[in-house]
């Protein structure tokens, strides 16, 4: 069954052009109906949830001459790519020696790697949660314009490379738990921000990666 232009306006009930502004606005107007911008050639929507209101995906419908959908692409919003990067910019200035040229990088390994890698592990959770969001919206919009996809998701989601990714990001984020916790008791409200954020990012990358285990194991078991 072909999908046409018509099918995929369907989804929209409220139409605004997809701008930084229009964005903005969205991010903290609540509001949870599908919305959409209507071009000659494609077709963006997006939509917001409850727990999810400023990292949600654009979804990008191209079409044919017959305008016969094509292919589906995605982003992330604007205002949530600007988010992700105003903290990473954050997170850096605080933890940047004050003085760069006179500090002890080599007596200071273990504290740079440790920065480094839960660096890493936040770009990590980010790019999960977006996944997980996505694919969430994503099963949503095939169901609504009756697409059928043949998913092999548990394949992906126990691959050598996900298996081997869990084994490291798993000890490595109750880690940061633990160092969170104690840093909080040892130093007080000091530093309260770097811990409830680390806390955060740690918590926020287990639960969204244990419900997409528990998601796939789903799926597989339906179908």
């Amino acid at each position: 069954m072909e999908v046409t232009k018509k099918d995929v306006e369907k989804l929209i009930e409220l139409r605004r052009k997809s701008s930084f502004l229009n964005h903005f606005k969205y991010v903290f107007s609540r509001d949870f109906r599908p919305s959409g911008e209507i071009r000659r050639s494609d077709i963006k929507v997006w939509r917001q949830h409850l727990w999810n209101m400023t990292f949600y995906p654009v979804f990008t419908f191209e079409f044919n001459s017959n305008n016969h959908l094509i292919n589906i692409s995605d982003r992330i919003n604007p205002i949530g790519n600007s988010i992700i990067t105003l903290i990473s910019l954050g997170f850096l200035y605080l933890v940047f020696p004050k003085d760069p040229l006179n500090y002890d990088y080599v007596a200071n390994w273990l504290y740079i790697l440790f920065i480094a890698v839960f660096i890493i592990l936040v770009v990590f959770v980010a790019r999960k949660k977006y996944s997980f969001e996505k694919q969430n919206q994503l099963d949503e919009i095939f169901e609504a314009l009756e697409i059928e996809v043949d998913q092999k998701i548990s394949e992906k989601e126990w691959s050598l490379k996900n298996i081997l990714i869990r084994m490291f990001t798993y000890p490595f984020s109750l880690f940061v738990i633990f160092i969170c916790i104690w840093s909080l008791f040892e130093n007080g409200v000091r530093n309260i921000f770097l811990t409830l954020f680390g806390m955060g990012v740690c918590v926020m990358y287990l639960y969204a990666d244990i419900k997409m285990i528990l998601r796939t194991k789903k799926t597989t078991g339906n179908n």
